[in-house]
C-alpha cells in the first residue's frame, strides 16, 4: 500500500504503472487461451490445484448484481448466489472460483485482485481442513458464515501487512480491514461490547475435518 510521506511524483508513478498492469490483465482476460485469473492465483500459490479446480469468469453483469468480486462455489457450479452452488467442505474437498471479469477492468491494482484470489485460496484451504482455524459446527447459517469470512478477510489483512501484495493501495488495504471488523464484531455475543479474536491462520495441518463432500458449507465470498 502507499507509505505516508512518499514524494507525490512517485506515488503517482506507482499508481500509473498499477493501472497499466490491470489494463495489460484485462487484455489477456479476452485474449489468453489460459485464464488470466488463474495464472495470477497459480504465481501466488503453485499448490491451488490441491483444493481449486477451476478458476472461472461470470457472464458479464453477473457479479454486479450478485455484488460480488469473487466466491467460492462447489465444483461446476455457475449461479453464484445459489444455495446449491455452496462449497465442499472436508479433508480432500476441491472447489471453484468464480469472479468478476469486471474487476480487471476496473481502476484497482493488480495487488487488489491478488488479494481477493489469496483470500478465496484461503476459503479453499480452510474448507479442506488446511489451515489452524477449525470448521464451524453446527453454528447456523450466518454465524458459521461470519466465521468463515473472519477467517479469510483476516489471513489477508495478515499478508498484505506483512508485503504479499505488492503495490496495495492504502484504499484496498482499508476495505479488507474494514470487512474484516465487520464479520469480527458480527462474531461477538449479542449485546457484548468485549472485542473478538480470530488468529492469523497459518497454512500449516489442522485437526481432522470431515470428509469430502460431507455437505456444503455457507456461501463463501
Amino acid at each position: 500500500m502507499p507509505i505516508a510521506g512518499k514524494p507525490r511524483q512517485s506515488r503517482l508513478l506507482r499508481l500509473a504503472a498499477s493501472g497499466v498492469a490491470a489494463a495489460l490483465m484485462a487484455t489477456r482476460l479476452f485474449a489468453s487461451e489460459t485464464d488470466p485469473a488463474e495464472d495470477l492465483l497459480a504465481s501466488l500459490h503453485p499448490d491451488y490445484r490441491e483444493f481449486i479446480t477451476a478458476v472461472r469468469p461470470l457472464p458479464e453483469g453477473a457479479g454486479a448484481r450478485a455484488s460480488i468480486y469473487m466466491v467460492l462455489v462447489r465444483t461446476g457450479a455457475t449461479d453464484a448466489t445459489a444455495h446449491a452452488s455452496a462449497p465442499f467442505a472436508g479433508l480432500g474437498a476441491r472447489n471453484d472460483i468464480l469472479y468478476d471479469p469486471a474487476v480487471f477492468r476496473s481502476d484497482r491494482s493488480v495487488a487488489w485482485l491478488q488479494l481477493l484470489l489469496d483470500h478465496e485460496y484461503f476459503h479453499a484451504r480452510h474448507l479442506a481442513g488446511r489451515t489452524t482455524i477449525p470448521l464451524p459446527a453446527r453454528a447456523g447459517p450466518d454465524r458459521e458464515r461470519h466465521w468463515f469470512e473472519a477467517a479469510a478477510w483476516g489471513w489477508s489483512v495478515e499478508q498484505a501487512r506483512v508485503g504479499r501484495y505488492q503495490g496495495l493501495r492504502e484504499s484496498e488495504f482499508r476495505e479488507a480491514l474494514d470487512r474484516y471488523g465487520d464479520h469480527l464484531r458480527a462474531l461477538r455475543p449479542a449485546g457484548s461490547f468485549a472485542p473478538v479474536s480470530m488468529p492469523a491462520a497459518a497454512l500449516l495441518p489442522a485437526a481432522p475435518a470431515p470428509q469430502a463432500g460431507s455437505g456444503p458449507a455457507a456461501a463463501i465470498r
